[in-house]
């Protein structure tokens, strides 16, 4: 526990939260309903989809963990620690993407949340899970930062791992440059953390099964340690293939840092046919 953790109600990322865009590109906008629970809604662009026009689980993801932080962001200063993602129905006809989300248990250095995802006739269409370590009580102060309105849904979109500040290196690999106010300036939000290594791991198994028309079915990430000073690297370690089912799992690597891993992410994904050949 830093001494500005401890003082300030938004501990490290005091200095970024303005500008941070993990959610406000996303256009999140969560409301608690109580203490322990609260919903979101998750409008499906096309950059927040496969080529196949299935939903991507990080954006998901970072819809779930906001929903959870309305709940446990005023209690206290968190550490996430672990994000897994089920998606049982891809989505293809969905305009946007309902989140239930609710904390499930409360302990002294851990809390845990989930969400449940559905469409607007209460289908279900997937469920997540995240733990939290608890670093300190939030002090007096905190209020949530104000959800952004996201950008139109226009053909000129960027791919979702270049709006969170990714590119691709000479080798061919995807990475995150820096820390800068939009995605952490004292360490790497775990939101950059999950579209990037989505997309490495995507782009190995569309190998794999020599298709990018793909749909993802289970997503689960892991931090492990800070990023602290980058370039942030998403290396493809292993990948499996079955069939039309493809595996990854990709490390996120602090390059500054003696390559030390900073996060996990495996995903699994199905080879599916494109939307326009399912009319």
């Amino acid at each position: 526990m830093t001494r500005r953790e401890a003082a300030d109600p938004f501990g490290e990322w005091a200095t970024s939260k303005d500008a941070l865009i993990s959610y406000r590109y996303l256009a999140s906008a969560p409301r608690p309903l109580d203490r322990t629970h609260a919903e979101n809604q998750l409008r499906l662009r096309r950059d927040l989809r496969t080529p196949g026009g299935s939903m991507l689980a990080a954006p998901l993801a970072i819809a779930m963990l906001d929903a959870a932080g309305v709940n446990v962001d005023p209690v206290n200063i968190l550490a996430l620690t672990q994000v897994n993602i089920t998606i049982v129905d891809p989505g293809t006809d969905l305009a946007a993407v309902h989140v239930a989300g609710r904390v499930s248990t409360e302990a002294r250095s851990q809390i845990f949340t989930d969400a449940v995802f559905h469409d607007d006739a209460q289908r279900t269409i997937g469920f997540g899970s995240a733990n939290w370590s608890v670093i300190c009580p939030t002090p007096d102060g905190f209020v949530y930062p104000e959800p952004g309105k996201g950008v139109d849904d226009t053909g000129d979109l960027p791919p979702l791992w270049q709006a969170y500040t990714g590119r691709r290196r000479d080798d061919g690999l995807l990475e995150i440059p820096d820390l800068r106010p939009e995605i952490g300036t004292e360490r790497l939000h775990h939101g950059p953390m999950l579209v990037i290594t989505e997309a490495a791991a995507l782009e190995a198994g569309a190998g794999a099964l020599g298709s990018d028309t793909v749909s993802v079915e289970q997503l689960t990430t892991t931090i492990v340690a800070p990023g602290r000073t980058g370039p942030f690297v998403a290396v493809p370690v292993t990948v499996g293939s079955s069939g039309d089912v493809a595996a990854c799992r990709v490390e996120l690597r602090d390059a500054g840092r003696d390559d030390r891993v900073v996060a996990t992410t495996v995903l699994r994904m199905r080879r599916i046919k494109p939307v326009s050949a399912k009319n």
